[in-house]
């Protein structure tokens, strides 16, 4: 689920620039239309401060696309900071894609390499190509490489950064650049007015493509671009807007529906 993968890469921007002062968890939905139908929610749950981090991301399919190929899915890391990098710990994905069940059960040793518990449907079963371990070392999982991303956002306010992301499936090379300020996209439904900065997230598969793929499509990187900002006093900035070219859809183009703090 590549999209999936990309929607990570954008939504670490929000976390990204993000950075509150005190520890705060937030829960940002998400619409998502593809041919004027919509196609998908998304809510994003994050908590990036302190000694751990915890986020999840909850995607379920909706309208006249969850009738023929009902989509479910909740993907969760939580981790640990060793100054400013990232080391997770335990990272789970449960759901269903297609009708048929989709499962991990990753964790991460002493050493940062990972280690897959449970993965169902198997990469053989999925016709996938095995990853050998050696190429894995330095790689995050995706979420992980959302609060990494965050701390170095944060700093610059400015999107330039990159990460190397393993879910057990793939392997995917993470690079993000700023392009510029915009005005807020005007389908902002709350009538925010103002200035967002916009954002490119370029994701390249660098591993783990299923065997009856054309390697040379699937090496093509994955382009999304996200508009950021502040869309309520006191809310974190996130993504207003989010436009990413997907297999399954076409042109997917999501948009902010709702945030709020999260239940403690």
């Amino acid at each position: 689920m590549r999209y999936h993968l990309s929607l990570l890469a954008a939504f670490s921007l929000a976390v990204a620039i993000a950075a509150p002062a005190r520890a705060t968890p937030w829960t940002a939905t998400y619409e998502f239309h593809a041919a004027g139908l919509r196609v998908l929610e998304a809510e994003f749950t994050f908590d990036v401060e302190g000694p751990q981090y915890r986020l999840e991301v909850r995607s379920r399919s909706r309208g006249l696309f969850s009738v023929f190929a009902r989509n479910e899915q909740t993907t969760s890391i939580i981790g640990r900071w060793d100054g400013d990098a990232p080391r997770p710990q335990r990272y789970r994905v449960h759901g269903a894609f297609r009708g048929q069940a989709r499962v991990v059960e990753m964790d991460f040793g002493p050493d940062g390499m990972p280690r897959v518990g449970a993965l169902e449907p198997s990469n053989a079963a999925d016709m996938r190509e095995e990853i050998v371990r050696e190429n894995l070392g330095g790689s995050i999982d995706a979420l992980s490489a959302v609060a990494q991303l965050s701390r170095i956002v944060a700093r610059t306010d400015r999107c330039e950064a990159g990460a190397r992301m393993y879910d057990a499936r793939r392997l995917t090379q993470l690079h993000a650049r700023t392009i510029g300020t915009e005005a807020v996209p005007p389908d902002w439904r709350e009538g925010l007015r103002g200035v967002a900065l916009r954002c490119e997230v370029e994701s390249v598969l660098l591993g783990g493509w299923r065997t009856d793929q054309d390697i040379d499509r699937a090496r093509q990187p994955v382009v999304t671009t996200v508009w950021i900002a502040r869309p309520l006093a006191g809310a974190p900035p996130v993504p207003l807007r989010i436009e990413l070219a997907t297999r399954w859809w076409g042109r997917l183009h999501g948009v902010l529906t709702k945030i709020e703090r999260a239940a403690p």
